[in-house]
């Protein structure tokens, strides 16, 4: 499969980072220019990634290319068959199943996203495949709609969205433009949910770049939709935060690029001064067996 750098995507819109003071003085900015908005955050150990599910890349290694929505959802019924029928986890509501499981490592199309930016910022410089020779990146979602709710509509067996059999009929609820796009913080299915503050995005793989909007500003005609899932999963508005009124965007992304040279720094003050380390956030005993397999946790006896 082919690799991309989603600097490409990204670099036009991101903010740098160069140290602790420079991350906590972005999110003052943001948090004082927007005082009536909340957000969520996601952290990334590698700036050059894109922004993507486990399940899209899962999907995208074994098919060689960018899954298409049917694609992600012929997955997601074969996933839920699994669950229910060969491991009897029958009876679960399917949202509430894809967040239990996402919080032990299997694929699904959720994303991971956290209502603290301390604890996205040390995903960045601390998480999964982190070297200290890369920059990192943070991503802040502006959460301005209704957030999504176990009700009727969403707590079934099937997932509301494999109701809609079109891309038509997606694009008419908003269902892959970000115009749909919910956020999700789930009740504590797992020990995980609780210390991490987490919270999951749920959208739609990108429809067109009409819905999604701008992204390179001096090179819009280049960004097709085939383009633009090669590096998303899900449909952004990315936008620069500035003073002044929030974008007139739906629910606009900001970008940031903490400096390889920064990552020290900033992950001495998390896990020294705030106490954000692996044992805090992946707080069971699951993490102290996955510790112990990614770490030289032995060291000198």
């Amino acid at each position: 499969m082919a690799t991309y750098d989603a600097g490409e995507l990204f670099g036009p819109w991101e903010k740098t980072i160069s140290g602790w003071d420079g991350l906590l003085d972005e999110i003052k900015f943001i948090s004082n220019v927007y005082p009536g908005n909340s957000f969520v955050w996601r952290g990334q150990s590698d700036a050059a990634w894109g922004l993507k599910s486990s399940l899209y890349r899962s999907l995208e290694t074994e098919l060689g290319s960018p899954p298409s929505e049917e694609q992600l959802i012929a997955a997601e019924r074969k996933l839920l068959r699994l669950a229910r029928i060969d491991w009897r986890l029958d009876g679960i509501p399917a949202l509430q199943l894809f967040a239990r499981l996402q919080h032990v490592g299997a694929p699904t199309r959720l994303l991971d996203v956290t209502a603290n930016p301390l604890i996205a910022a040390w995903f960045a410089v601390s998480g999964s495949g982190a070297t200290d020779d890369k920059d990192a990146r943070l991503f802040a979602f502006v959460n301005n709609r209704r957030p999504l709710q176990l009700n009727s509509s969403w707590n079934t067996n099937t997932p509301r969205w494999h109701q809609l059999h079109t891309d038509e009929h997606r694009r008419a609820v908003g269902w892959g433009t970000g115009l749909g796009r919910k956020i999700w913080r789930p009740p504590a299915l797992h020990n995980r949910i609780p210390a991490q503050n987490a919270a999951f995005i749920v959208d739609g793989i990108p429809l067109d770049t009409a819905e999604t909007g701008r992204v390179v500003p001096d090179e819009p005609s280049r960004w097709t939709v085939e383009r633009l899932r090669k590096y998303i999963s899900v449909p952004l508005k990315l936008s620069r935060p500035r003073e002044g009124r929030l974008p007139k965007e739906n629910a606009p992304v900001f970008t940031y690029r903490i400096l390889s040279s920064g990552r020290k720094e900033i992950r001495h003050e998390l896990e020294e001064r705030f106490g954000f380390r692996f044992a805090t956030i992946y707080a069971d005993i699951e993490g102290l067996a996955q510790y112990m397999r990614e770490t030289n946790w032995l060291g000198e006896l």
